[in-house]
């Protein structure tokens, strides 16, 4: 008997944390994450305590994970160790905080009762969602509402809502066919009408977005956009042996390209290239010779380029600098590297900078080093690169257009993309559009970079402003403000794209006014658990009957 139950547990667990799998890119499956949860709440309808609790709902998360993330151990014969340690860890250790919101949602259900707990899962598993993307141990690449970006209708009501709104969306409609299914297993009738009302709200609330999004897209032709055309380059260099190439023959590749982009298409205006796509602190003097040619053939092609590469700020004074900064063994002076990039405009001495903001924990920065600076060379990886210092702050750039124009954009590099709420601000200051240079060819032709390819979708929806994607290896493109990719290539081919982009400079509410459903989830949590501990408490007390 024991045997049984603890299969029926493990298999509605499994079949949760499956269902959630198939609805994440690549895949075209999203719809299957309005039914994600069923299993997992059925389960806990069957659990007696949060001992349970915690062993199922890892399971159900920790298969989740596991078939969404496997990646991200690159798992090639050149991975550095440390990436695939990291996926591991990563994969047994990130199941355990999907406990939090599980847990609010049974200590609801266990001590105040009726349906309570069922109208505030969503609330709380969409709280838990926002701050999974707060503090540097942040990985919110799981966000539910992420599972829709290749349903185009659908997702353009978050211009008013976000990405959490999305959540939001899906985790009620999970809950309606929770109840659905369980009117079926009450009145043992298929045909109930009880739970075909359920089932009918269900499918309505999925699809009732889809109302809009067509009005929208439809409508989409009419909106006025100033145009530019921007190129991009995808060089498709080996990410693990890039590092080794000299300086001279990375310039003389990219703008090898470079020029050949510009003879097909000559009223290209602004050329991007990937993260890191120079691999040398070439704003250095030692390099002045190399960065004094790049930046001749720059004002030749009369083409502005932005791209990749580390940059760096020295501390004359050692006790100015944080205990997470490098250390120059010879001389002892210390300074911060930073992964950036770099407009260089043609006729023009000026170079703006922005210096990546949010870091991948571990993998590009230890959390906290600042706290924890005496772990960080024993944890850095092989390519060398996984002690960067964090940016201060967000960058707008600006570029005079060969019609005498200034056009304003911003850039997040790779896994900045994914944080809504900053790429949210570089739009309220102003950029009229965005561009994402990142290096997924880390991880192979495996599912990241679909997936990370798939998000900045969203964030196009979200902004309504275009977005440039330049990867190393792929997979690179131009996005519309609507989500529709106009043009992208493929995995692991080299080569160079051109487009024409539409620029904006309306603001949606979205980006003017954020994450309301946050706050709103929020509100409602706290209210839910200030009402629960009110009824234990008049329980406690004999106040009850």
């Amino acid at each position: 008997m024991k045997r049984k139950i603890f299969n029926e547990r493990f298999l509605l667990a499994f079949v949760s944390g499956v269902l959630l799998s198939l609805s994440f890119p690549p895949l075209k499956t999203g719809f299957f994450a309005t039914i994600g949860f069923v299993p997992l709440l059925f389960l806990i309808d069957r659990l007696e305590n949060y001992k349970q609790l915690f062993r199922y709902s890892y399971i159900a998360f920790f298969f989740f994970n596991l078939f969404t993330l496997y990646w991200v151990g690159g798992w090639s014969k050149e991975a550095d160790p440390f990436l695939m340690v990291g996926c591991v860890l990563l994969i047994l250790v990130h199941p355990i905080l999907f406990f939090l919101p599980m847990w609010f949602y049974m200590f609801i259900k266990k001590n105040y009762g009726g349906k309570l707990h069922l109208f505030i899962f969503p609330f709380a598993f969409t709280l838990f969602e926002y701050f999974r993307s707060t503090t540097e141990l942040a990985f919110p690449w799981l966000t539910i509402g992420n599972t829709q970006t290749y349903f185009l209708e659908k997702i353009q009501f978050i211009e008013f809502t976000g990405i959490y709104g999305l959540s939001f969306l899906i985790l009620t409609v999970n809950v309606i066919f929770y109840l659905a299914l369980k009117e079926i297993f009450r009145e043992k009738n298929f045909l109930s009408k009880s739970a075909l009302r359920y089932f009918i709200v269900g499918v309505l609330i999925y699809i009732v977005p889809d109302v809009y999004g067509v009005y929208v897209l439809k409508s989409s032709d009419e909106d006025s956009f100033k145009e530019m055309k921007v190129g991009l380059i995808q060089p498709d260099i080996n990410p693990w042996l890039k590092w080794e190439g000299t300086l001279a023959e990375q310039l003389e590749l990219y703008m090898g390209m470079t020029k050949d982009l510009i003879h097909r298409e000559p009223d290209v205006e602004l050329v991007v290239y990937p993260e890191t796509a120079i691999t040398y602190y070439f704003l250095l003097s030692p390099y002045r010779y190399h960065f004094n040619w790049f930046k001749s053939q720059i004002d030749s092609l009369n083409v502005a380029i932005l791209t990749g590469f580390p940059d760096a700020r020295f501390y004359d004074d050692p006790s100015q600098a944080p205990p997470s900064s490098h250390i120059i063994k010879d001389t002892g002076q210390r300074y911060d590297a930073y992964n950036a990039m770099g407009l260089f405009l043609p006729g023009s001495d000026k170079i703006q900078k922005y210096a990546k903001m949010i870091l991948v924990p571990f993998g590009e920065r230890l959390p906290y080093a600042d706290v924890f600076h005496f772990l960080i060379e024993p944890l850095q990886w092989g390519v060398g690169i996984s002690n960067w210092a964090k940016g201060k702050d967000t960058t707008v750039f600006e570029m005079k257009r060969r019609n005498g124009e200034i056009v304003k954009f911003s850039g997040g590099v790779c896994y900045e993309s994914i944080y809504p709420s900053l790429i949210r601000e570089f739009v309220k200051r102003g950029a009229q559009f965005l561009v994402v240079i990142t290096n997924d060819s880390w991880y192979g032709n495996t599912s990241g970079p679909y997936q990370h390819f798939q998000y900045s979708i969203l964030r196009a929806v979200e902004n309504r402003r275009s977005i440039v994607r330049c990867a190393n290896g792929g997979i690179s493109g131009f996005i519309d403000p609507y989500g529709r990719v106009q043009r992208k290539t493929r995995f692991h081919e080299k080569t160079q794209i051109a487009d024409v982009i539409r620029l904006n400079d309306e603001k949606t509410f979205y980006t003017k006014y954020g994450d309301i459903i946050v706050h709103i989830s929020g509100f409602a949590v706290v209210l839910a658990f200030l009402f629960t501990m009110f009824k234990k408490f008049k329980t406690k007390r004999g106040f009850t009957k």
